[in-house]
This record gives C-alpha cells, structure tokens and sequence, in this order.
C-alpha cells in the first residue's frame, strides 16, 4: 500500500521526513512555515493544534470554560498534565540519523540521473548538526513552548494559579537549552506555500508517514491493547484522589483546598491516561489495510499529543455540588458517555469512571504478562 504513494526506497523518504523534522523546533521568528508542519506525529508543535497563537501567544479564551450558564459556579482546583516542550532527538534516534545521513550520501553518490540527482540536492545542504550531548534536551522554543503556557493558564485561572498561589511552590528548573540556527532545506523550500490538497507530493507522503506514526501510537500506547490505558491505574487514581480531596465539602475552619496540582511528562504519559479516559477511540482501528477509509480518524497523535500536549481538570464549586470540565490543549473536551454537559457533576463523572476507580490495579493488571521486546522498525 505504501509504494504507491511512496518513492521505492523507504529508508530515504525517512532521511527525508528527519530532516523535515527540523521544523518542529524552529524559531517562532519563521513566518512562512509550509502546511507540512502539520503531519509531523508526536513531533508536531503545539501550534498545529492552536494556530491562533502564531499571531499572539500570550493569546487567551476563557469562553473555553463551560460551566452551566443557569448555575453560579466558580473554579477551585486544576489538576494538569502537560507533556514537555519542542526539544532535540534522544541520544538513539541521532545515532539513527546519523545512519540515514550517511545513506543519503552514498545512494547521492551513485551515477546521476533520476533520483540521484535530487538526493545530491538534499546531500549538499544536508548538514548533520545533531550532536549526541543534546540528548533530549529542550531547545530554546521547547521552553517558550511552556512558559507561555503558564501565562495562558494563569490567565485563565487568575484565582488558582496566582502569583501567591505559586510561590508556595517549588518549581524545578528546566534542563538547559542548546541553541542552534540551520538553514532550512531545499525540498522544504519547494514545499512552502503547497496547499492543503492531498494530491500534492509533499503533501501525499507526509500523510502517509503520520499515518506510519500514528499507527505506531495507536498499537503501542493507546486503544490498540487494553493493558497500554491500564497502564496509566497509577496516575489515573492520582488525579481522581486529588480531585476527590478538592472537591469535599469542608467547615469554615478548616484550610482550603490545594487550588492547582501540575503534573509533568512525555507522550507515553498522556496517551494511555487519555485511552483509558476512553478518548480518542474511532469506530474502526487503523491499521495498515485501511489507510485510505482512515482520513477522517479523530486518533491523530499530533493533534492530541504534539510538543506542550495538556490535559486539565478543571473542578468548579456550583450551587448543585461540584462539577468537573475536561480541556484538551485548552479546548473543551466531553467525556464519554456523559456528553450532554461539558462540565456533567463530579459525582456523575466518578460513576462513569466507577469500574475503574474501583479495580484498574496496575500491579494485577500487569501481573503474569510475559513476552520479550519486538524488532524495533521505528523510523
């Protein structure tokens, strides 16, 4: 299925989307960043989710917020899980393009003709900057990426997270940034300004290699297996032990309660929490059959979980009892099976989600499950 929106060699249309890669942790002072940018995976910044903050991103919309409007509420807690910021290759993956760089370079000194010729292009401004010891580190935009979340946030919920509030926490710094400034290459200036039609080239194989992507995603880490949203027992529990302690009708004297806990992570973190929440989850799998009916998916890792990825719960005191809101990268989200409200009564939540409060024993769970480790034939 994938030769045929694929050039024959695969291992170079991955030297290829690498080295696109690059624009996911390019400076925000780039204003033409090609359509591309959007099919990127887990790699994709926080942008493609929220294009509004290309022009502003100190840009904020407390409409997003939905309590009942026939009902006085007010938020008293927020328990977020946010995924870290745009940052460089893992130690592993720059061995990996190191490998595909010198790929390149030996299939681009082969002959002349066909695709020689375009590969000796890429080779001659293909410069491989990664170096080992930026090992997962933020780059420079990966810690904006989060700062300007806060201010967002802070925005949004000036009585929870204000600047009282939060000096009565200890925030660890973030590791230090290298930053680098590389020009931008060749096949991607021939991709700027491409419309968003899929029978575009630089279009068509960048689809078919988020969908490679999210198939992976989908298969490793969420709806594809049970036990990957079980996984998450442990931090599921925890965020519903906060939200419980939050939410507890308490005496006038007694102190209030704790209005924000943050809590930090990757991808792997939020998409198996996000699968157990039941999100996410399309009629139809994907799979690597159905490319094609598979357009339309709501599960599009990058869309869910790119570069800053948010997921917050937001608690309000209303005059019914406590009710509860769902935002995904500051957009509301319904739960399922309670979508009639964005923001349905804590205590309707809790029974949607009893089965798992209840069980959901990580230890259990995971015991007896045996199997080594697969080839790995990640890109």
């Amino acid at each position: 299925m994938f030769s045929v929106l694929l050039p024959t060699n695969s291992l170079l249309v991955a030297a290829l989307s690498l080295l696109l890669t690059r624009l996911s942790s390019s400076s925000l002072s780039v204003p033409d960043i090609p359509h591309i940018a959007a099919y990127f995976g887990t790699k994709t910044r926080y942008e493609e989710v929220n294009p509004h903050l290309l022009r502003d991103l100190t840009s904020v919309n407390t409409s997003v917020l939905k309590p009942p409007p026939n009902e006085r509420c007010s938020p008293v807690h927020l328990t977020a899980v946010i995924r870290h910021g745009s940052r460089y290759p893992t130690v592993k993956n720059i061995r990996r393009i190191q490998k595909l760089s010198e790929l390149v370079r030996r299939e681009a000194s082969r002959g002349s003709g066909g695709p020689e010729d375009w590969l000796r292009e890429i080779q001659s401004r293909w410069d491989m900057w990664y170096t080992e010891d930026m090992d997962g580190q933020l780059v420079m935009k990966g810690r904006e990426d989060l700062r300007h979340l806060a201010r967002r946030l802070a925005a949004v919920f000036p009585s929870l997270l204000s600047e009282e509030n939060l000096k009565k926490k200890v925030l660890l710094p973030v590791r230090a940034s290298v930053e680098t400034s590389h020009e931008i290459s060749v096949r991607e200036r021939r991709c700027r300004g491409v419309a968003m039609v899929s029978g575009h080239p630089c279009v068509s194989s960048l689809q078919v290699l988020e969908y490679k992507s999210d198939l992976k995603q989908y298969w490793k880490r969420s709806h594809g297996h049970v036990i990957s949203g079980l996984s998450s027992c442990p931090l599921f529990h925890h965020v519903f032990r906060t939200l419980d302690k939050a939410g507890r009708p308490r005496r006038s004297t007694e102190a209030s309660p704790e209005p924000a806990s943050i809590l930090l992570g990757h991808a792997e973190t939020l998409l198996p929490l996000l699968s157990l929440l039941g999100l996410y989850k399309d009629q139809t799998p994907p799979t690597a059959n159905n490319y094609h009916a598979q357009h339309g998916r709501s599960f599009r890792s990058g869309r869910i979980v790119p570069y800053a990825a948010n997921l917050l719960f937001v608690l309000y005191d209303c005059q019914r009892g406590p009710r509860l809101q769902l935002l995904i990268n500051e957009s509301p989200v319904r739960f399922p099976g309670l979508e009639a409200e964005d923001a349905p009564l804590y205590r309707d939540v809790r029974a949607t989600y009893r089965h798992l409060l209840d069980g959901c024993d990580f230890n259990r769970e995971c015991e007896g499950r045996t199997g080594g480790r697969g080839p790995n034939t990640e890109l």
